[in-house]
């Protein structure tokens, strides 16, 4: 189980506002349809005594409860992956272009991840490429310096670092 979330919330204004917004829209359609049984009694008429109430009031806050977990879980297979993104491309910020970012079969934004992999092989590929190259311009004679240079220009002008 070593995928096994272990924080439900991890981006809490994100996950609390989406999760109220289901609770806010379950508390409303529970009780349009109990005000609905009570205005529209149609052949089978209802009456709402103390104990209907509660067991209704009871039946509801189990349901709400249920409701608000549902939804922190779910919200989650958004957020955390949002949460490792933002985790992983502050890595790459810093300069460790060796990251990767891996998610839970289950959670959101599968496609993006291998994208976002895929981008960071690449660009590990085209510096180790120039690492490689300035290592030999170091070691070269006179002599293969200018060729060696070239190849560093042209792997350099494969990044862009200006806005056209």
């Amino acid at each position: 189980m070593q995928n096994r979330r272990k924080t439900i919330v991890v981006n809490k204004k994100f996950q609390y506002q989406y999760s109220l917004m289901v609770v806010a829209l379950a508390i409303l359609l529970v009780n349009l349809s109990i005000f609905a049984r009570l205005l529209l009694p149609g052949q089978d008429p209802f009456t709402l005594t103390t104990q209907s109430a509660t067991v209704i009031a009871v039946v509801e806050l189990l349901l709400l409860a249920g409701v608000w977990y549902g939804s922190l879980t779910t919200s989650h297979k958004i957020a955390g992956p949002m949460f490792v993104f933002s985790r992983e491309l502050a890595r790459v910020g810093e300069g460790d272009l060796t990251t990767q970012i891996k998610l839970r079969p289950s959670d959101m934004f599968q496609d993006v991840a291998e994208d976002i992999n895929a981008s960071l092989s690449k660009l590990h590929a085209r510096i180790s490429s120039i690492k490689g190259i300035s290592q030999q311009l170091q070691d070269a004679k006179d002599d293969e310096s200018g060729e060696l240079l070239s190849k560093l220009h042209q792997e350099l002008s494969l990044i862009t670092t200006e806005d056209s």
